[in-house]
């Protein structure tokens, strides 16, 4: 697979599970029946799943593993011609070589450095805490959990009595297949968070590479600014995916890096340890600032770029300010500190026959000097009344 334009991705969540054999099997049987018993709810994922990133790699990866030791010689001396400080490193050329080198991987592109992660590997729920604390929670989620199941049975019988060959209950219908989609989604997190109980799935070495990584691009005068990009959000007020175990995972391993290079290089990243972080995943657009976070993602700018997604979500309810819970000095007294706030949110809005879905993409133009300036514009294509208007929001400048 070669692109005549660079085409650089990140792993997702879509792109890292498996389906049992028996999923493969009984999946060809399904859809006669559906069309038989006229079964509105669809499914969204493949027959077999991703093979854990296997696809992924196969399409956009240097695979390489099949070579030989000479044939791999070869390899490298015709593809590993670029040269960085550490040594040799792979080239790569739209429309002649475009696989990466890694499912994380970094590149230097007019003067900013960049930064691709796989979250999917840093994303797995830290254990809940043994005190009064954690036991609380504990019985949060469990009831949480609950009431997701009773809430997920009404709308898959209200699904069910419902025909996708009328026009206006197949609109409904796919209301109700995100709603699935998304109460699906709530109960695999919560149950991830209710079986966590180890660090043993943190993908460390990943986290140490980009810590030393950002280190040596401070230390590189020629470097001008450095831009993060991966799946899985660590500040969002999509609906979905604030509380989530993830979310809070990604955050923290984040900080750990951030705070290691801010030891490091000193007051030589005052401005902030990147210039702008990139992610994906909730389904929304959403610009977001970080505040005093008591760590070095303070202060930062952050974008959400998920709404080309199948099914567009809400800001949560409780609004733009995200807040989370600081332990103190005194165990099981905790605090409630403001961290961070979104400055633009595009998602689901309206209810039932008056819903608006903004389906958006972005373009970021970036702006010489020695302190790069990013201009951030969303495209919106909006679904409203089975009509489409297609509008440009006002250019944001970070």
């Amino acid at each position: 697979m070669v692109f005549a334009l660079p085409f650089l991705p990140v792993l997702g969540n879509h792109d890292y599970y498996d389906l049992p054999r028996l999923h493969s099997l009984f999946a060809p049987l399904i859809q006669p029946l559906q069309r038989l018993f006229n079964q509105p709810l669809q499914r969204s994922i493949g027959r077999y799943g991703s093979f854990q990133g296997d696809a992924f790699a196969q399409a956009f990866l240097d695979y390489s593993k099949d070579l030989t030791p000479a044939a791999l010689g070869q390899h490298l001396d015709r593809h590993y011609t670029a040269q960085t400080d550490t040594g040799r490193c792979l080239h790569y050329r739209p429309g002649e070589f475009t696989r990466l080198p890694n499912r994380y991987y970094s590149f230097r592109y007019g003067g900013i450095d960049f930064f691709a992660l796989d979250s999917n590997t840093l994303n797995a729920p830290s254990p809940l805490p043994k005190d009064q604390y954690g036991e609380s929670y504990r019985r949060m989620l469990q009831a949480h959990r609950r009431a997701i199941a009773a809430d997920f049975a009404q709308v898959a019988n209200e699904a069910a009595r419902l025909h996708k060959t009328i026009p206006a209950e197949a609109e409904r219908l796919d209301d109700l297949s995100s709603k699935l989609e998304q109460l699906a989604e709530v109960q695999h997190d919560i149950d991830q968070q209710l079986a966590a109980q180890s660090f043993e799935n943190v993908d460390v070495e990943q986290l140490v590479w980009l810590k030393e990584r950002l280190i040596a691009s401070w230390q590189n005068p020629q470097v001008r600014g450095r831009i993060l990009f991966f799946h899985h959000p660590p500040y969002v007020s999509e609906s979905t995916k604030w509380h989530q175990g993830q979310t809070l995972a990604v955050r923290q391993h984040l900080r750990w890096v951030f705070d290691g290079v801010a030891a490091a290089v000193g007051d030589c990243c005052d401005r902030g340890i990147v210039d702008l972080v990139l992610s994906g995943h909730a389904h929304c657009f959403e610009y977001l600032r970080t505040l005093e976070t008591g760590h070095a993602d303070s202060n930062l700018n952050w974008i959400v770029c998920g709404g080309s997604g199948l099914s567009l979500r809400r800001q949560r309810r409780e609004g733009a300010e995200l807040d989370e819970v600081f332990p103190l000095s005194e165990q099981p007294y905790r605090q409630r500190r403001l961290v961070a706030k979104s400055q633009m949110f595009v998602g689901l809005r309206g209810h039932l026959g008056e819903r608006h879905r903004p389906y958006s993409f972005l373009r970021i133009d970036v702006q010489a000097g020695s302190k790069p300036q990013f201009v951030v514009r969303p495209y919106i294509s909006e679904r409203y009344h089975r009509a489409w208007q297609d509008y440009e929001l006002d250019a944001v400048v970070l």
